[in-house]
């Protein structure tokens, strides 16, 4: 039997995931259901997160998906395709969002590509590629990166993900502070009897999240999570409530610094399967 076309290129993408230890500032988007479990999914599969938090995780993404995020300042879209016609698992995503730094306002649009495949039964392998543009008052700036992902399912319960960010580098014709560097994240998902979900994620910007889901009945999942970046000595506690139906799923998300007043997030999304 001839080997799976993706085991060709297994030793490449470890040997990547080695060289690609550079730490920095992640700005790695969150999905209501992410940000409600204090910033966890890299192991976890929701369309919400596929394009954005772990390519790899397309693979078992079944179907079509459209999905949308609404927060103060942020808007975010991807449409996921996983069905017998598709060549490869595929999703297309975009971000857009503004924010105040010491420039001045700043927006930013972020289109994404995602491809994916299984390399074998267990792993799951995917790949990113990101345009992302930054306007200022009076300058703008365009950077092309991307990210690589890694998913294991030694069963179908328990999952471990591993990703590398912004593998080619940062953008030096940037100013530093919108330069998106290189960073890993990896992540644990543990499904109990059906009902309750265990997640935690580390990152090698001194992120370390965990998060807990639970099924109210059927259709209704409340979350709760923590994370804490000791690099910036920042704390978030999180929670949210999701309904999961037939027809649409729609979550929301709570993300507050208990330290501080001001430093708080509220997002809701709306997911379609079709």
């Amino acid at each position: 039997m001839m080997p799976h076309p993706l085991s060709f290129i297994k030793l490449p993408v470890f040997f990547c995931f080695y060289l690609i230890v550079n730490t920095a500032s992640a700005q790695v988007y969150n999905s209501s259901i992410s940000a409600a479990t204090g910033g966890t999914g890299r192991a976890a599969v929701e369309a919400g997160d596929a394009s954005f938090l772990n390519p790899g995780t397309l693979v078992h993404l079944k179907g079509r998906q459209l999905f949308s995020s609404f927060a103060k300042d942020q808007f975010a879209v991807s449409l996921n395709d996983n069905t017998p016609e598709s060549m490869l698992p595929a999703a297309l995503g975009f971000v857009q969002k503004k924010s105040d730094v010491s420039l001045g306002q700043l927006e930013e649009s972020d289109l994404t590509l995602s491809l994916a495949e299984f390399a074998t039964d267990k792993w799951g392998m995917g790949i990113t590629a990101h345009h992302r543009e930054q306007k200022l008052p009076n300058q703008g700036y365009r950077q092309t990166n991307a990210d690589i992902g890694l998913i294991y399912t030694p069963q179908p319960h328990i999952g471990w993900g591993l990703v590398a960010y912004n593998i080619f580098g940062e953008d030096t014709s940037a100013p530093k502070e919108l330069r998106r560097k290189t960073s890993v994240g990896a992540g644990f998902n543990y499904i109990y009897r059906g009902t309750v979900r265990m997640r935690a994620d580390a990152t090698s910007e001194s992120e370390f999240m965990a998060g807990l889901e639970t099924y109210v009945n059927r259709f209704i999942i409340s979350r709760l999570g923590y994370m804490n970046n000791t690099a910036d000595s920042r704390q978030l506690i999180t929670a949210g409530l999701g309904f999961k139906g037939p027809r649409f799923a729609l979550n929301y998300a709570y993300e507050g610094n208990p330290k501080e007043s001001g430093d708080y997030r509220h997002s809701v999304d709306l997911g379609i399967p079709f």
